[in-house]
């Protein structure tokens, strides 16, 4: 980083610790005052020196104070953001959005969009959750994706949905083996194909066409014995599939062996129904 943005960042600093010295350190007095713009650049000097929890409620006073205002913005820009270095994302994607909507014009307005966007990321749990806030995240980036195509935020909204969507990725492929797990092999297999129909470039694809031939061969042979030809040969179509897709599969060795039972199972059906 260039010296002179440190240098600038250090003189900002040491000017928000002597204006806060200057108050006495008196943080009741200051939230009790009843001059907005004591009240504002003390906010804006906690917030500077990292005391994030003495500024928010100063900024959230402001909201209402500087409503209407010039410095309505300041005050949406630093609470959204102080929020977010509390990691509240919720309220800070909520600000942040709010900020944009409200000041769609401002300079700061893509960076909100921005800002909003990825805070929506940060509250995307884990894959075998809700993922409510991951749908939303990827709304709120694309939406900015096509607000400011020429941002140089793209790459990284690019990247983060491109995470999200792997995350997405990875929970439906669970939930598609989970009816394997639980012996409901039809719909494991339908699921199954149909994952890979919406990942074409899965890195779980491979797994995927190895336990639709595995679902495919339990549903067989739990069949009724008037069923049983048609669905091996259900069995015998994923498998050929698959050794076309997957020469060197490691499941190769277990696909094989249940293409060779199936063969012979399929074959003794015939031989009965002569």
């Amino acid at each position: 980083m260039p010296r002179f943005i440190n240098s600038i960042r250090f003189t900002t600093v040491v000017c928000a610790v002597f204006f806060l010295a200057s108050c006495g350190g008196d943080y009741k007095k200051i939230q009790k005052s009843s001059n907005s713009e004591f009240k504002y650049n003390a906010a804006v000097a906690y917030y500077k020196s990292g005391d994030y929890l003495k500024a928010l409620p100063l900024f959230e006073t402001l909201l209402s104070i500087y409503r209407g205002t010039d410095k309505e913005q300041d005050v949406y820009y630093y609470y959204a953001f102080t929020n977010y270095k509390l990691n509240d994302f919720v309220m800070a994607g909520f600000y942040f959005s709010s900020f944009y909507h409200t000041f769609p014009h401002a300079d700061r307005a893509e960076e909100c969009e921005y800002m909003h966007a990825y805070c929506e990321f940060l509250s995307s749990p884990a894959y075998n959750l809700d993922q409510t806030d991951s749908k939303k995240s990827i709304e709120a980036f694309q939406t900015f994706i096509d607000d400011y195509p020429n941002s140089s935020r793209i790459p990284d909204a690019n990247k983060y949905l491109d995470l999200i969507n792997a995350k997405l990725e990875r929970k439906y492929f669970e939930i598609s083996k989970l009816y394997y797990t639980i012996e409901y092999y039809h719909a494991a297999s339908i699921s199954l194909s149909n994952y890979i129909k919406s990942y074409p470039s899965s890195q779980y694809n491979e797994e995927a066409s190895f336990l639709i031939i595995k679902a495919n061969y339990k549903y067989a042979i739990n069949s009724v014995l008037k069923k049983k030809d048609e669905r091996f040969q259900a069995v015998i179509d994923s498998y050929l599939k698959f050794v076309d897709n997957y020469p060197k599969s490691n499941y190769l060795t277990d696909a094989q062996a249940i293409y060779d039972n199936t063969l012979k199972l399929k074959k003794e059906i015939t031989y009965s129904k002569n």
